[in-house]
Formats: C-alpha cells, sequence, structure tokens
C-alpha cells in the first residue's frame, strides 16, 4: 500500500456510513493518481524521446533492438503473435520476461509464476527470462530498448515493473489482455491507469475504442493506436486445420463457457453472470441433445467461488462437476489454451465478456445469456450493444435450448449473413496479422522520428 493510500484510508476512516466512505476514499484516491499522472507524464515522454534517437541510432548502426515480452501469467500472454512475428524480424532480438503476480498473496505468486515459466518454457525454451520475484532486486533483470507489457495494474506486480519505472530505460508499449473496451468499468477506469497513462504505446483492438479511451481522457491521444487484437492472430492456423478436415463427417460440437461473476455488481465492478439461474438448464442440456457434443469451459474461477459457504459449498459444487463429467457426450475443460476448441466448436454458450467479441473471430454463431432485466446492457459500452445485435441472445433457459434446437442442430442461423459482414468491418480488425500491424506501427515510430 503506497503512503497516499494509506493517508486517505486514515482520514476517511471516521465517515459512518460504509457506502459513503468508500466513495470517498475512491474520488481521493482517483484524484491522487491522476494528479500525479499529470505531474509525472512530461518526464516520462522526454525519455521516450531520448530512447527513440537512441533506438534510431541502434537501428542505423546494423545493430539489433532488445525487446522483451513482460507477462506474468501465461493466460495473459496477449502479444505472443506479436513476439512470433518480432523474432523472426532481423531488427529485433527478443526474449520473454516473467514477472511475479503480487496482487493475491505469495502463496498464489509463487504458483503462477511457476506455473507460467514452464508453460512458456515448454513453447520457447532459453527466450523465456524469469525476473527477481523480491523487491528492489528487479531493477537489472530486464534490459530492453522495447518492452512489450500486457500488465495494466501496478499493483499487479513489483514496482520495478509498473510502466512508469520501466520507462526509464524502455520504450513501453501496452497490449490489452483481452479484447477491451467492451464494457462500462473499461470505459471508467482503463484510460486512467498509470500503466496506460504512462504508455508509449497503448494498442487497442478497433477504432470505436481508439475513440472512448482518447475522449474519456486526452492524455492518451498521442498513444493509443489500432491495430487489431493480435492474441487471435494465433486462430486462423486453428481454423485452416479445421477446414482441411472439412469433409470428415462429425458431430455438432457446443461451448458453454459460464463467467465467474456471480455476485451482484458493487462499486461498478463487472457482474456479468447468469450461472445461478441457468445451471440447472445448461446441465440438461446433454440430456436433451444425445447427437451433439458439449464441450464445459467455466472460467477458472466460478468453481472456485461456488464452493466457497457464501455459495454452494464444496460438496455441492463437486456433485455438479461430477454429474458433468459422467455424461458421454460431454467434455469438462478447466483452463488451457481455447484456440483449438474454438476452431473445433459449432457454437458457443456463454456469458463471458472478451468471448462475447472474440467468438466473432470464428464466423459461427453464439448465445450470449443476459441477467435479470437490464441487468447485463446497464453495464456495456455503445459497441458492446452492436455486438449484441449480432449474436443470439437468451433471457430463460428456454431460449437456451431454442439455440441448440433450431440455430445448432437445425442449421437455422438467420444472423448468419450481417454477423460476416459487421465482424469483417469492426471487430476483426487487421485479421489475421493485427500482430503485424503492431510491428509495423513501433517500425514507423522508431524510424520515422526525428
Amino acid at each position: 500500500m503506497s503512503l497516499a493510500t494509506a493517508v486517505i484510508r486514515l482520514a476517511t476512516a471516521l465517515v459512518p456510513v460504509r457506502s459513503v466512505r468508500k466513495r470517498i476514499r475512491r474520488r481521493l484516491m482517483d484524484a491522487g493518481r491522476d494528479a500525479r499522472c499529470a505531474r509525472e507524464l512530461p518526464g516520462v515522454l522526454a525519455r521516450y524521446e531520448a530512447h527513440e534517437r537512441s533506438c534510431r541510432a541502434k537501428l542505423a548502426s546494423g545493430e539489433k533492438l532488445k525487446v522483451a515480452f513482460l507477462v506474468c501469467d501465461a493466460s495473459m500472454f496477449s502479444g505472443e503473435s506479436v513476439y512470433l512475428k518480432m523474432r523472426g524480424d532481423p531488427r529485433f532480438e527478443c526474449f520473454i520476461a516473467v514477472a511475479p503476480r503480487v496482487s493475491r498473496g505469495e502463496e498464489f505468486m509463487r504458483e503462477t509464476f511457476s506455473k507460467t515459466v514452464r508453460a512458456l518454457a515448454g513453447r520457447y525454451g532459453d527466450a523465456v527470462r524469469p525476473l527477481p520475484c523480491v523487491p528492489g532486486a528487479a531493477a537489472a533483470g530486464l534490459d530492453a530498448d522495447i518492452v512489450f507489457s500486457t500488465i495494466v495494474y501496478e499493483d499487479q506486480s513489483l514496482a520495478e515493473y509498473t510502466v512508469e519505472s520501466l520507462s526509464r530505460r524502455s520504450l513501453v508499449a501496452i497490449i490489452y489482455y483481452g479484447y477491451g473496451g467492451l464494457f462500462a468499468s473499461n470505459g471508467k477506469k482503463t484510460p486512467f491507469l498509470p500503466n496506460i497513462v504512462f504508455a508509449w504505446r497503448y494498442f487497442v483492438s478497433n477504432e470505436a475504442t481508439r475513440r472512448m479511451m482518447a475522449g474519456r481522457n486526452p492524455l492518451l491521444a498521442r498513444s493509443v493506436r489500432v491495430a487489431g487484437y493480435c492474441k487471435m492472430d494465433r486462430l486462423a492456423d486453428e481454423l485452416a486445420a479445421r477446414r482441411a478436415a472439412a469433409g470428415t463427417p462429425r458431430r455438432k460440437k457446443v461451448l458453454v463457457c459460464p463467467h465467474h461473476t456471480i455476485d451482484a455488481p458493487a462499486d461498478g465492478a463487472l457482474a456479468l453472470s447468469t450461472f445461478l439461474a441457468n445451471a440447472d438448464a445448461l446441465a440438461a442440456l446433454p440430456g436433451a441433445f444425445p447427437d451433439v457434443d458439449f464441450v464445459f469451459r467455466p472460467h477458472p474461477l466460478l468453481f472456485v467461488r461456488l464452493a466457497t459457504p457464501k455459495w454452494w459449498g464444496p460438496e455441492r459444487t463437486a456433485a455438479y462437476r461430477a454429474r458433468l463429467a459422467a455424461m458421454p457426450n460431454v467434455e469438462l475443460q478447466e483452463g488451457g489454451d481455447y484456440f483449438a476448441t474454438f476452431a473445433e466448436s459449432d457454437a458457443m454458450i456463454h456469458d463471458c465478456g472478451s468471448f462475447l467479441a472474440e467468438y466473432f473471430y470464428t464466423g459461427r454463431p453464439q448465445c450470449f445469456m443476459l441477467r435479470e432485466g437490464d441487468g447485463t446492457t446497464r453495464q456495456l459500452l455503445p459497441f458492446s450493444h452492436r455486438l449484441l445485435k449480432h449474436v443470439y441472445t437468451a433471457r430463460t433457459p428456454h431460449d437456451i435450448f431454442s439455440f441448440v434446437r433450431d440455430v445448432v442442430a437445425g442449421g437455422c442461423d438467420p444472423l448468419a449473413e450481417g454477423r460476416a459482414e459487421f465482424a469483417a468491418k469492426e471487430v476483426c480488425v487487421n485479421h489475421p496479422d493485427a500482430s503485424g500491424a503492431v510491428v509495423a506501427e513501433i517500425a514507423s515510430a522508431i524510424e520515422g522520428a526525428g
């Protein structure tokens, strides 16, 4: 906890009403954050100008630029396709730097750190470099001309890995870990995060998000760039493999992906999950449609939350999982890469955030489960409302069953043509080479600066 945060908490501790106390604290902390960004940004930009000159001189002399891809969780490595693109470019020398994720306690940090190192080293070997996990020892651990980071919250890792700290020796580019720009919480918080404000470049998925970000915070107008959603570049290969096997007879396959946010919304927090209302219906689908295969892939935190005393508890949660696993046409997936699963599927039923945009990349239909009343839609930004117009929605279990019966099994997909046109124009920007757009912008900004 920073000194400023501690002072604010102490100063507001005597406010008797909890909701009022939290609101006052939030406003004071936001004001302090914004003042700090305005105060420190000129110095950060001056450093970037010097780094640009240094990088340009290195390239002119035939020297490679060192590029680090900073990751603290393998599942959030949305810059992976950019890494693959840049490591084959003779102008760059690339490596993957794994930083500790410290915001959820030491046990979680050590487990996540080890898991991320193992997963990425299994794919990229010696290109993966674990960084120090001890505050103060980290400064010498990241020597790079350019750093790509997906760490958008400063308290997510050590202070040495914030964008402000990294800017002292590197040009720092942020690639958001999800599609971004979909929900009101993105619009209220993300444009003002110091790691976003201090970034040299901030790459977003589409023009609507760029306008929203720069409109909410004019300090981003200089840095935000539309490149597309780099993470989905890799899906193109999986889809090509699926098309190559298109002549092979196969059963229809539906992904079922419930979100973890089962709590009621509080303080603007994202709350999308409809699982408590639809759990029985989702579990009944495989029995109702024995000729369809179902892949249940819940958010990794869903069953963890359900197993707490506040909700189902461990026994009921375990029984639900066992019920799913016992069905012959069900595969239960918990974590891991989902691109092959996307490519092999015919449809999706879900209430997840990024998946709402990501599944458009498959070209296939999806059914988005909505919370009661306007519980979901009031959390959406305008672009997300447009996404919803091109997907099937469900407010009741009957709607879910109708989607499987009519659209999946029956092959009646009246939204198909409009969905494809909308995806090509506004969702899947620069696909399947959004990574190329990122590299082109980086090279242009350095080589064309002066």
